[in-house]
């Protein structure tokens, strides 16, 4: 059975999937889930505690035992989801450049995925979201109304990263960010457990040369049309 007010947005770095769910949650009134948000604050617990990143086990009982809170409010799509350990604000520390280079061999390891995707299954059960990450429609929530797969052309890709650091007023030279994106490609796609993939059923869409609000339109017209059709049958 189709879980009606469910969308699931996967997709590579740099699809714009982040932007996309922010808004698409906002306008349907929805709770946006930033799945990769947890992931890189268990990556950012492995590095305080000075755990090497590929230690399932280890990283698995301090995240165990910590409180890990998501306030993912969508009234900005420019604004990262809010996210606390322990009461702490990390939100500016998992997007650390740190974290970005580690969170793709924390996010591989089974263990750290069951934990998580459970944590995720029971955010879900609270009601109406848009589920953002890698593996929302094909793990987090196969049963979703609609589910959504993005991507866009390498060099696109590149060149909204560039312009997402440029905004933070950084600087990062372009063949860093290119061998960044092109690494956690393969490491997303080449994990053995919950593989970047696009789900079964899902809708592919290439937003290359498409606008945000063109990229929006599109999913929300496919959502209603979904729904419409399913309401005429019930």
């Amino acid at each position: 059975m189709k879980i009606k007010n469910i969308i699931t947005i996967d997709g590579p770095a740099g699809s714009g999937k982040s932007t996309v769910a922010k808004i698409l949650a906002r306008e349907l009134k929805y709770k946006y889930i930033d799945t990769g948000a947890m992931y890189r604050a268990i990556t950012l617990l492995a590095l305080q505690n000075n755990i090497d990143c590929s230690d399932e086990e280890s990283i698995l009982e301090i995240a165990e035992n910590v409180n890990l809170e998501l306030d993912s409010d969508s009234v900005d799509e420019n604004k990262y989801t809010t996210v606390k350990i322990d009461g702490k604000d990390v939100t500016d520390e998992i997007r650390s450049q740190e974290v970005g280079s580690a969170v793709s061999i924390v996010s591989k390891l089974s263990g750290v995925r069951r934990y998580l995707v459970r944590l995720q299954k029971e955010l879900i059960s609270k009601g109406s979201a848009v589920l953002e990450g890698r593996d929302t429609g094909s793990v987090v929530c196969p049963e979703a109304a609609l589910k959504i797969y993005l991507t866009a052309s390498l060099e696109e890709r590149i060149k909204r990263r560039d312009l997402q650091i440029i905004k933070k007023g950084q600087f990062l030279d372009k063949n860093i960010t290119r061998n960044e994106i092109i690494n956690r490609d393969k490491l997303d796609s080449g994990r053995k457990d919950s593989p970047l993939t696009v789900p079964e059923n899902g809708v592919v869409i290439d937003t290359s040369k498409l606008s945000v609000r063109e990229v929006v339109s599109k999913i929300k017209k496919i959502y209603f049309e979904r729904k419409n059709v399913k309401n005429k049958t019930q």
